[in-house]
């Protein structure tokens, strides 16, 4: 009974925290990640990547200096539209335009795969247990957005740490 009260005192903690801190509204802004393809199109998302939010300002990796004047010309539009499909309550506020010729690499990688109909290997998922611990963890949050954006950020944590040997 005294474990379960100190769970729920955590949770509760937990979510003013997260209010306080307004982990909740930059999680929300992050769902730009999730659904880039929607909010520009195939055509856009295609050559443009985005890359990371830093203060308000969203990062953007572009395939050639072509597309990047071109996007620097439609950028107030770009930016209107992305801010348009954001549930988030904070907006992005600029856009930032970075050439990186790696990103033409992987996009013409992509396009090979789709011509030979298949798709490039997902990522593969985490442990199950170790993720069923940490939904039960999060369960003592009551908002049920809250709980499933920890779990997403969750799970790109353990992508990334697959990803990345240790030092």
């Amino acid at each position: 009974m005294g474990r379960e009260r100190n769970i729920s005192r955590i949770g509760a903690l937990l979510g003013d925290l997260a209010g306080e801190k307004r982990w909740r509204e930059r999680l929300d802004m992050h769902a730009i990640f999730l659904s880039w393809p929607e909010m520009v199109g195939e055509e856009l998302a295609a050559v443009v990547q985005p890359e990371v939010i830093r203060e308000r300002v969203l990062w953007l990796r572009v395939v050639d200096p072509v597309w990047r004047q071109q996007l620097v010309f439609q950028k107030s539009s770009l930016l209107r539209e992305i801010n348009r499909r954001l549930r988030s309550r904070e907006k992005i506020e600029d856009l930032r335009f970075r050439l990186d010729g790696a990103l033409a690499q992987e996009m013409e990688a992509r396009q090979l795969l789709a011509q030979e109909g298949r798709e490039a290997d997902p990522e593969p998922p985490p442990d199950p247990q170790r993720e069923a611990e940490f939904a039960r963890m999060i369960e003592v949050i009551d908002d049920p957005q809250a709980r499933a954006n920890l779990l997403r950020l969750w799970r790109k944590t353990q992508a990334d740490r697959r990803r990345s040997p240790p030092e």
